[in-house]
């Protein structure tokens, strides 16, 4: 069942929905790039607030990212140069506080969205196969592409935008470089994956397309039974923001300079949560500076993508809201930007260079933050200017 978004005074909000019962757990499996960062950051802030009104949401973090990759087991982060896999224990937790809890409860994190079949059969029953209402959010497949892609540089991807697209779409369905992408990405199978283990009319889809931002927010307090403000009043707490195509640039040739001279706890520490989120959060760039290009050729094979998924999941039966077409219209894209190079991307990269290899023994992401921008605003100056020479 599908119901359009209705219109206010306001923008376009997704229609009230009714809260799950007064014992329901309310499981967001993502997927990724769907504004998750936002709502967690919001569930989070408000535990005191939820925990009055008889909700949980569990744990310390941010998210349960640590009990959904528990599920998954796989190695989260790289293999054989400091890598883990998540030890089963940190979800039989969560099922623990889930179990011991008499109210509502909302989990989110987007790796669940990633799990096989068998693999939800295997969330649901240990979460309660009767309390389990599933929520799933949407975009527009080609308007994710230029932000999934730098999701992938902070796992230290060193590949361009638009080989890695080639990779993506070369065969329907695999990626060498990215592999976990059409995992989180075939939403008709996603959607199809959980709808099977807990039943279709547990299933509610979200789309966020064309609708107010605060909509995803006002749902979520819906869902759970709390007045919306609870939530949109958090909803600035992290912006989360793609990076500009020079932002991004910087990052995969820092990529290919220290990636393979570090472990992955350093490379989180001081490129993933110090460098990546010091562009994210620490600057708010200029309406001129460019953004990533999405060639024709990639929003066509996204837009094919979106019809099949608007189909399987128009298909399933499950609970819809927001506008299903959205899936399937063939995203716009900026131009192409065809001169990187007016801007200090050498100069900053041999900065970040320096910055990392003094931060070794000096750990703070908040310093290394610091000197990120007192890079940036130093290689801002035209002098550090260089320019592509013409062509003959």
């Amino acid at each position: 069942m599908s119901i359009g978004p209705a219109a206010t005074s306001a923008g376009k909000f997704l229609p009230d929905a009714p809260a799950i019962p007064s014992n329901g757990v309310l499981l967001h499996v993502g997927v990724h790039k769907t504004g998750t960062t936002a709502i967690q950051a919001a569930l989070a802030d408000a535990r005191g607030d939820l925990a009055s009104s008889g909700v949980l949401y569990p744990g310390k973090s941010q998210a349960q990212h640590r009990a959904a990759l528990a599920i998954l087991q796989r190695t989260w982060g790289w293999n054989q140069r400091g890598g883990s896999v998540v030890d089963r224990s940190q979800f039989d937790e969560l099922a623990r506080q889930v179990a011991n809890s008499n109210g509502r409860v909302v989990i989110s994190s987007e790796f669940f969205c990633e799990a096989d079949a068998d693999k939800c059969v295997d969330v649901i029953s240990n979460l309660g196969a009767g309390r389990v209402q599933v929520l799933v959010t949407l975009r527009n497949l080609g308007r994710l592409l230029p932000s999934s892609w730098q999701q992938y540089l902070k796992y230290g991807l060193t590949k361009g935008y638009e080989p890695w697209l080639e990779d993506v779409f070369a065969k329907s369905g695999t990626s060498n470089m990215s592999p976990t992408f059409w995992r989180r990405h075939d939403h008709g199978a996603v959607v199809t994956r959980w709808a099977e283990a807990v039943g279709p009319q547990n299933v509610t889809v979200l789309i966020l397309e064309d609708v107010d931002r605060s909509a995803m927010f006002r749902t979520f307090a819906q869902l759970i039974g709390v007045p919306p403000e609870v939530l949109t009043a958090r909803m600035d707490l992290t912006s989360n923001r793609s990076m500009t195509a020079a932002e991004a640039e910087l990052l995969v040739r820092l990529n290919a300079r220290v990636k393979m001279k570090m472990q992955w706890t350093e490379y989180v520490r001081l490129v993933r949560r110090g460098v990546a989120m010091a562009l994210v959060e620490g600057r708010e760039p200029g309406a001129d500076e460019p953004r990533l290009h999405t060639p024709d050729w990639a929003l066509d094979a996204a837009m094919a993508h979106g019809v099949q998924d608007r189909d399987v999941i128009s298909a399933l039966g499950v609970k819809v809201l927001g506008n299903l077409d959205a899936l399937s219209v063939r995203a716009s894209s900026p131009p192409r930007v065809t001169d990187l190079e007016s801007i200090p991307i050498d100069a900053a990269v041999q900065a970040l260079v320096a910055v990392i290899s003094e931060a070794h023994d000096a750990p703070s992401t908040k310093s290394l933050a610091k000197a990120l921008a007192k890079q940036a605003r130093a290689g801002a100056k035209s002098r550090f200017s260089r320019k592509r020479p013409a062509a003959s």
